[in-house]
């Protein structure tokens, strides 16, 4: 039987490429927010929980063997999900004193999980920072807590410009792509909306009025859009672009002063520029596809090299 090296080499560059995809997409899933907390075998019973007292101080009354973990920290907006890995049902209520059943949400359809039989599952979505202390009502010395911490403040979408001749400062708002260094990148294909304000260098404050033309033209000069005499009462203006081919762009706002009726007040005019860079996302799964599918060539190489 002959042993087809080549062959050979080729399925297991292969396998390594889907492999590759198969954990790419695997870490992606485990990125998302989502949190698991079970209810151990034996936790129906009160010897899960030694230090459990109908009053006093309920933080001291945590322990893994009742919820595993006690105590679990995620981020605003995580996906919790209780499972029962007892013997015994159990029922789990959010409460701000678990000691105490007047503070219980028992009967909230977010709060409240009803009976989880054993080998089931209940889930809550948690959104405000803070201490969520919880407790199973079947078996109070089941106690709980999840500590939900605010989540990061949200990226800036805000590029400043001025006009030419320093008159007029131009904030624009972008509704998707990053900046970097003034400079817009996105991926298409995809609209984006561009708020824009106007206003005084000088005072920071809006100015009334303004007249402006807005364009974007691609790296050869054509025009791809073009609005001329656009005016804005109160100094902000909106302008939706679809960009549907990767390249380089610019987007040229014109302020051609100020005023309703021509001519214009021109204390307040002059060009400002946005370079705009459209180019598709590369995922990392697309890396390891590629790194793995050259590994194949390179080892189909030097096994020709070496076994003619």
């Amino acid at each position: 039987m002959k042993y087809n090296s080549s062959k050979s080499i080729l399925t297991i560059g292969m396998l390594i490429a889907v492999t590759s995809l198969v954990l790419y997409g695997g870490s992606k899933q485990a990125s998302a927010a989502e949190f698991t907390i079970e209810m151990p075998v034996g936790s129906q019973n009160m010897a899960c929980n030694p230090a459990y007292s109908a009053t006093g101080d309920w933080t001291k009354m945590l322990s893994d063997k009742c919820f595993k973990p006690s105590t679990l920290t995620v981020p605003a907006g995580s996906t919790v999900t209780f499972v029962n890995k007892d013997t015994a049902s159990h029922a789990i209520t959010f409460a701000s004193n678990p000691l105490d059943a007047s503070t219980w949400k028992l009967g909230d359809k977010k709060f409240d999980s009803g009976l989880v039989l054993p080998n089931g599952k209940w889930s809550v979505v948690l959104e405000e920072p803070g201490e969520h202390p919880y407790v199973c009502y079947v078996h109070p010395w089941m106690i709980g807590r999840v500590v939900v911490e605010a989540a990061p403040p949200q990226e800036t979408r805000l590029i400043t410009l001025a006009t030419d001749n320093n008159s007029v400062k131009v904030e624009i708002g972008f509704s998707a792509g990053t900046a970097t260094d003034n400079m817009l990148t996105i991926d298409p294909p995809q609209e984006v909306t561009f708020n824009i304000n106007f206003k005084d260098p000088a005072s920071g404050k809006l100015i009334e009025h303004v007249n402006y033309d807005f364009a974007v033209v691609d790296a050869k000069g054509n025009t791809i859009v073009k609005k001329t005499e656009q005016h804005t009462h109160d100094g902000k203006a909106e302008q939706k672009v679809n960009f549907t081919s990767t390249g380089a762009y610019t987007i040229d706002i014109n302020v051609l002063g100020t005023g309703i009726n021509k001519p214009f007040d021109t204390k307040h005019s002059g060009k400002s520029a946005l370079s705009i860079s459209v180019v598709p996302e590369f995922p990392i799964g697309i890396v390891i596809v590629f790194a793995s599918i050259a590994g194949i060539a390179v080892a189909m190489s030097r096994f020709k090299m070496n076994y003619p």
